[in-house]
């Protein structure tokens, strides 16, 4: 054990000398070679005014919108009441494709609207549901074999 601790510190007195050898002949720069790392203050401002030429900020006068003469006529918003019942019919889970569902005996794929413009996405999960999202934004959740009664409110044409 000895011995080997001996020679290791015997090892690493060579490897001090060899790298003490090794680096003398590096040479530091002079103090000219860094003073080219920094730049006068009159050479720097050449610079800036060469990297911002094309940054000019150009100023035009802001319009004033023009007043509206008179309020022309109006409208109450009515809105109508819509009341449709959805039958979930049947649900296809596709992993290369888009989602199938049988609405009131009618296929839908994902992303397509229905009849009344409302919107479906399949929910995945431990129970596959179908949320269907109206028009006015309410949601309302199903699944196969279900019957829900929707009713939202839409604008109403004067």
């Amino acid at each position: 054990m000895l011995n080997e601790t001996y020679r290791n510190r015997a090892e690493m007195k060579v490897l001090l000398v060899f790298l003490f050898v090794t680096t003398a002949g590096i040479s530091l720069p002079s103090q000219a070679e860094l003073s080219t790392l920094f730049t006068t203050p009159q050479e720097r401002q050449i610079i800036n005014t060469n990297r911002y030429k094309s940054d000019k900020v150009v100023t035009r006068p802001i319009q004033a919108p023009e007043p509206e003469s008179e309020i022309k006529e109006i409208r109450q918003l009515i809105h109508e009441k819509v009341e449709i019942s959805f039958t979930i019919t049947g649900i296809t889970i596709s992993n290369s494709g888009p989602n199938t569902v049988w609405i009131n005996n009618q296929a839908y794929e994902e992303g397509e609207r229905l009849e009344d413009n409302s919107r479906f996405k399949v929910i995945a999960g431990e129970d596959i549901k179908v949320r269907i999202t109206t028009p006015d934004g309410k949601h309302y959740y199903a699944t196969s074999g279900e019957t829900i009664d929707v009713t939202y409110l839409v604008p109403a044409s004067n």
